[in-house]
C-alpha cells in the first residue's frame, strides 16, 4: 500500500449544521472559527498514512476488546470468534461508525492494537474536528497507556494532535 492521504469529508455547511440541530446563534458566532480549526485538522490528518504506515492487524480487535469489557476472560476460540466480526485488515478500513461505537477500545487494547487502531480513531476524530464528541482517542493519547510500539515520529504527531485539541477546543 502506498502512503497517500486519505481524504476527509468537507466541513459541514452552515445549513447542514443547522439541520443537524446546531443552534443558529452558535453557527453565527463560531462558524469561521470552526472552519479554521477544521483546516488545521485536515493538514494533520493528511500526514497520518506517512506517520503511522500500515501496522499489522492486532489480536485484540474492536470486538475482542468489547468482549474483554463484557466477559473479562476470553478463550482463544472466543477471541477468534469475536475477531472475525472485524473485517478490517488495515486501519484505513475502520469506519467512523466503528470508532464511535467502540469508544472503550483503548481501555482493553494492547500495544499492537493501539498501534493499529489509533490512526483510524485519529482520522475520524480529525474529520469531525472541532465538533467531534467522541473523545476516546483524545484520552488514549493523553494517558499514553500503550506507548511501547510508538515511534518518536508518531509520538511527535500525537503531541501535535493534543496541541491542536488544546488550541481549538477550549
Amino acid at each position: 500500500m502506498t502512503e497517500h492521504p486519505i481524504p476527509l469529508p468537507p466541513f459541514p455547511s452552515r445549513e447542514e449544521l443547522r439541520k443537524a440541530g446546531t443552534r443558529q446563534e452558535a453557527i453565527d458566532e463560531l462558524y469561521e472559527v470552526w472552519l479554521a480549526a477544521h483546516a488545521e485538522a485536515v493538514k494533520l490528518a493528511e500526514r497520518l498514512p506517512a506517520v503511522f504506515g500500515y501496522p499489522p492487524r492486532p489480536k485484540i480487535t474492536l470486538h475482542v476488546a468489547r468482549g474483554y469489557d463484557d466477559e473479562w476472560i476470553l478463550t482463544e476460540e472466543r477471541i477468534a470468534e469475536l475477531a472475525a466480526l472485524d473485517p478490517e485488515q488495515h486501519w484505513t478500513e475502520v469506519s467512523a461508525e466503528s470508532t464511535h461505537q467502540f469508544q472503550e477500545y483503548f481501555t482493553f487494547s494492547d500495544a499492537e492494537g493501539w498501534r493499529f487502531y489509533l490512526p483510524a480513531f485519529l482520522h475520524h476524530y480529525l474529520a469531525e474536528f472541532p465538533l467531534s464528541g467522541w473523545d476516546a482517542v483524545y484520552w488514549a493519547c493523553t494517558e499514553r497507556k500503550h506507548f511501547d510500539l510508538v515511534t518518536p515520529e508518531q509520538a511527535a504527531f500525537i503531541d501535535e494532535f493534543l496541541s491542536l485539541c488544546h488550541a481549538w477546543e477550549d
